[in-house]
């Protein structure tokens, strides 16, 4: 999947489009995904006790301080019962295939009430097996 794709699927479906969940069979290649102030950039590494890594936009997204540490129990807690039940289902199916995904999600911003965005995750693979996942967040 090319850059573009990741740029259509970003900016050209409507907002809502993936509240259930999209899974991708051929996750998308990000190093060529488009550079915009407007997206923010994350990891979790799942063989490190799932710990996160946020770029300055996603900390923006969730209203935190850029740097703070953040456990994915509490950045998960932030997304609605309805997006959560999505992103559960989603990643683990995702995870088990060693597949990407694209979510709509609701969350809860600290200080900034709810918002949506939209989340793009591909599996990092070794050795055969999903160590952990990164990708690309964005307000809707």
């Amino acid at each position: 999947m090319e850059g573009s794709l990741v740029n259509d699927l970003f900016y050209g479906e409507p907002g809502g489009a993936f509240s259930q969940g999209h899974i991708f069979v051929h996750a998308p290649e990000l190093a060529s995904a488009p550079r915009d102030a407007a997206l923010g950039y994350w990891r979790c590494d799942i063989a490190d006790h799932e710990r996160l890594t946020w770029s300055g936009k996603v900390y923006e997204l969730f209203g935190l301080p850029n740097g703070d540490p953040v456990e994915r129990q509490w950045a998960v807690a932030r997304y609605s019962e309805p997006s959560r039940k999505a992103l559960k289902r989603v990643r683990n199916y995702a995870l088990g295939r060693k597949f990407g995904f694209i979510l709509d999600a609701e969350i809860s911003a600290e200080g900034a009430g709810n918002r949506w965005i939209r989340v793009l995750a591909v599996p990092i693979v070794e050795d055969n097996r999903v160590v952990g996942l990164h990708g690309l967040k964005r307000a809707l």
